[in-house]
């Protein structure tokens, strides 16, 4: 009975998913026309779309239950920090597909109710966890790479270049993350955007201090006036070392986030040692309605404590 579930329920989730791709195929095949013709002779150079897509799905139920509300364009704006080029009614498909096939494994693999609860909620949390995982990295790797960024914008701009060539330059020089947000920078104020509403929305997709400072810095300079490769020198020297000291507190707390780590695995791999062991030493607590209650509320507590532990830990810079 187990093998007949398991292989409806992939038969069904592959029926979704090829019908999916099927009904995806001539949006798909519409974009590589439109991206090829976009593209120029130079290797380097990144073609962007000339128009704003407003659709979250091209299927078109999905478009109706999601064109137009906030929480997707939430989605999408959180897609897009993460640099994942997908819609925002794909991740939802997505999203519910992995959660679905989390809850039926989950259902018939394991007849303990806790088990069954976390296998679940993890199964609904995991493709956010992964979201927010890609948008950590991604920032991470902007913030090294914008200090580099401002050297080569000042050195274009006593080159003789303006500040939306030396953008361009950029975007073009830099590998992605950076280089694809300013290249879409270049061309958003090509387009007609004005400088300041194209660095905004840049500074919305990238949500780091060290860009939002550049920004300002921007901004401020073509509203007052002023010699902008001064003031983006010493923002360049700031930010670089501001990353020094970051890293210089990252290894003083390398130690209290490896002892809240290992404090929050000991339990978890234990409790897994003694199933293998003897799987009956733990019937008596699994199977009782207190024992169920402690092993629940032994789980929030280790999971409270590697949360305030790793906030301790936490110096924001």
């Amino acid at each position: 009975m187990i093998l007949i579930l398991t292989a409806i329920f992939l038969a069904t989730l592959s029926v979704v998913i090829g019908g999916y791709v099927l009904v995806n195929r001539r949006g798909l095949a519409s974009a590589e026309i439109a991206r090829s013709r976009l593209q120029t002779d130079t290797p380097t150079e990144r073609a962007w779309s000339l128009l704003k897509d407003q659709t979250v799905s091209d299927v078109p139920f999905i478009q109706k239950l999601m064109d137009g509300k906030r929480w997707s364009y939430a989605i999408q704006m959180q897609l897009l920090a993460a640099g994942v080029q997908q819609k925002a009614g794909v991740f939802v498909l997505v999203w519910g597909a992995v959660g679905l096939a989390g809850t039926v494994i989950a259902n018939l693999f394991f007849e303990n109710f806790l088990f069954f609860l976390g296998v679940t909620i993890f199964s609904w949390v995991a493709p956010w966890l992964w979201l927010r995982r890609k948008q950590k990295k991604r920032l991470q790797l902007f913030g090294e790479q914008l200090p580099d960024a401002i050297d080569m914008l000042v050195s274009a701009m006593k080159a003789g270049y303006s500040f939306q060539a030396a953008t361009q330059f950029i975007g073009e020089e830099m590998i992605d993350p950076l280089g694809g947000e300013f290249a879409r920078f270049y061309d958003e104020q090509r387009l007609g955007i004005d400088v300041k509403t194209a660095l905004m929305n840049m500074q919305s997709r990238i949500d780091s201090l060290d860009l939002k400072m550049f920004v300002t810095a921007v901004v401020i300079q073509r509203e007052t006036g002023g010699n902008l490769s001064e003031v983006l020198n010493g923002l360049s020297d700031l930010i670089r070392g501001r990353m020094a000291i970051k890293g210089h507190i990252e290894t003083l707390v390398a130690e209290p986030k490896m002892s809240a780590k290992f404090l929050a695995l000991i339990p978890v791999v234990v409790f897994f040692i003694i199933m293998g062991i003897n799987p009956g030493f733990m019937n008596p607590m699994l199977a009782s309605s207190s024992g169920q209650i402690a092993l629940a509320g032994a789980s929030i507590s280790v999971i409270i404590g590697y949360i305030v532990m790793m906030n301790i830990a936490n110096v924001d810079v």
